[in-house]
This record gives C-alpha cells, sequence and structure tokens, in this order.
C-alpha cells in the first residue's frame, strides 16, 4: 500500500501532505441520494471520469499504508463519507484515508454497518455542533420518511427532543409515529404549515428545522421557530430558488444556515465527537439504522433503480457476501 500526496485546502505547496490509506474487502454497501446527483453531473462535486461511487460501506482491512496507526490487517471497519470522488467504496474492495474510517459497531450487521455514517452524522452536526439541542426542545424535520430525515428523527429522540414531522401524504402518518415522531404534519391537508407547528408546541415553535425542500416551504415554517431558531438547509428537493425569510426570522432572532456534512467530517475534532456520541447511541440501543431492501452486488443498477421509484422506507444496502452478523 503506497503513500499518497493530497491536499484538503488551497494555498501554495505547504498545503501538500501525505497521507496513508486503508484497503479493505467490502462486505457491504449502502447507496445514497448524492450517488444519483453525481452520476447525472447534478453534484457540487464534478468527477473525474472514470469515476468511483459511493461512500459508506463495511468490511475488512485487507492492507494498510506504512505509517497508518489506527487499524491493522484483519479489523472490521466502517467508512466516514468525505467529499471525493477518487475513494468511492461501492465495489469489491475499496480504498480510503485512515481518517475516514472508524470501527464497525459492535452489534450491527454488515448491512446495518454500512449504513450508519451518513444518516447519523448529517443529524449531529447540526444537532449537537451547530446547535445544541437540549431535553424538551422542538424540531421539525421535513420529508421525514427518507434515510435522513429518519436518522434525524433516531438522534433527536436521543437527545430527549420533541419531534415534528411534515410528509406530503397521509399514507405515511402511522409509520412516522411508529418510529417516534411525536406529531405528524400532512403538507397537502394543511393551509398554514406555521401555525400547525405552533399548535402541537402549545405556541413554543421549533428550536430547529432540518430542511432539505428549501424554496417557498422554508418560509412556510419560519414563523413558527422559537427565539433564536435555526434552520438547517440541506437540500433543494423543491428545485425552487430559496429566499430568506427576513421579518420571519429577525422576528424570531433565527438563523438559516446552508448546511454540507462534508464541511464538518473534516474538523477532526467535530468528528471525533460525533463517531463518540453515535457509537455509545449505537451501544445503547437508541440507534440502529432501518434497513429497507438488499440487493446483490450483480443487482447494484436494479438498487439505484429502485431508490428513484422512492418507495423505500429506510436504507437500500448492497450486500457482497453472506452477512454473518457480529
Amino acid at each position: 500500500m503506497s503513500r499518497v500526496l493530497s491536499f484538503s485546502c488551497f494555498g501554495g505547496p505547504e498545503v501538500l501532505e501525505f497521507t496513508d490509506e486503508v484497503r479493505f474487502k467490502v462486505a457491504a454497501f449502502a447507496l445514497n441520494r448524492a450517488d444519483l446527483l453525481m452520476m447525472a453531473g447534478h453534484h457540487y462535486t464534478l468527477p473525474d471520469f472514470p469515476s468511483r461511487l459511493g461512500s459508506e460501506a463495511c468490511g475488512e482491512v485487507v492492507e494498510v499504508g506504512s505509517e497508518v496507526t489506527s487499524f491493522k490487517v484483519g479489523d472490521r471497519v466502517s467508512s466516514i463519507p468525505f467529499h471525493t470522488t477518487e475513494h468511492g467504496v461501492q465495489g469489491e474492495y475499496a480504498t480510503v484515508p485512515q481518517g475516514f474510517l472508524t470501527a464497525w459497531p459492535d452489534g450491527l450487521s454488515a448491512q446495518e454497518a454500512c449504513a450508519v455514517w451518513m444518516q447519523y452524522l448529517t443529524a449531529y452536526f447540526p444537532f449537537c455542533e451547530i446547535k445544541t439541542l437540549k431535553q424538551g426542545d422542538s424540531v421539525l424535520i421535513a420529508e421525514a420518511t427518507s434515510s435522513a430525515g429518519q436518522g434525524a428523527i433516531q438522534i433527536a429522540k436521543a437527545l430527549g427532543v420533541n419531534v415534528i414531522a411534515t410528509t406530503r401524504t397521509t399514507d405515511k402518518v402511522a409509520y412516522l409515529h411508529s418510529i417516534g415522531v411525536d406529531s405528524v404534519i400532512v403538507t397537502s391537508e394543511t393551509e398554514n404549515l406555521a401555525d400547525a407547528i405552533l399548535t402541537v408546541t402549545d405556541q413554543r415553535g421549533v428550536a430547529l428545522a432540518y430542511d432539505p425542500v428549501g424554496g417557498s416551504f422554508t418560509g412556510s415554517y419560519a414563523p413558527a421557530l422559537a427565539w433564536g431558531g435555526v434552520v438547517i438547509l440541506y437540500g433543494l428537493l423543491s428545485g425552487e430558488p430559496t429566499e430568506v425569510p427576513i421579518v420571519s426570522m429577525v422576528r424570531r432572532n433565527a438563523v438559516l444556515h446552508p448546511y454540507s456534512m462534508f464541511n464538518h467530517v473534516t474538523d477532526v475534532a467535530q468528528l471525533q465527537r460525533g463517531i463518540d456520541f453515535i457509537t455509545r447511541a449505537i451501544a445503547d440501543n437508541k440507534l440502529r439504522p432501518k434497513i429497507d431492501r438488499v440487493f446483490t452486488f450483480g443487482d447494484s443498477v436494479a438498487a439505484y433503480n429502485y431508490m428513484l421509484s422512492n418507495q423505500q422506507h429506510g436504507k437500500i444496502v448492497v450486500s457482497l457476501t453472506q452477512d454473518v452478523g457480529s
């Protein structure tokens, strides 16, 4: 295993650093919406062709760089998503820098261990680093049946936070309640979203809005932010330009934070706190990845077509081996 020369910020030769990598045999990998954006050329990271794909996988270490100290051959590991197209993990083998690997969480199967870090870290940084949510706060989680939404629900409940979820259709209400949501608002049947949020929070509003939609949707709930509330805008599913609702946000002393998990995983201290929090929560049975469907490696294209169908309630996983559990 060779060392590679890389850089993670702009500058002169002083920004160059040697990176020691770890190669592991992949047992399973998870799909994410960002993969589809990458394939279509719509992601903010444009790949160089031919490009590897994927950021979440688990497996067994087969080779390490000469300066790798955190892992050894035979260790079971799980990859941390980070901003790259060079180190895609969807394959029989994957190679990543040691800083973006962590131990395979105890008690999880291969199908679960590959589906941890994107959904939970994406919620951890807003809920615990950008805004420190505390027991008794309320959070709004939009498009809550997505894997990101379900990860956020679990993180919020682990923190003792009241969860209000939005969905567009009534057929998902029972499911959302079954996974721990306290209040569900069906947006297609709600004339005034802000009023509905204030009603279910006893007029206190939400300390944080976890918003992958943007556009006019953001303004529709802004009057229901609590004092000092934060809007975490991590997606633009609406396809519309997002106008900041200035008046509503000034009235609530609120902040809109355009957000990407990839801007936080490169902070070593933040990432380690996130890994520690999530690992403890898994051990305490407060977090458990929900797997919707498992495909074989040969059916990977079918797995992505299934993702496009929007039928899933949980992570879509591709397994490369017989899953023998933990």
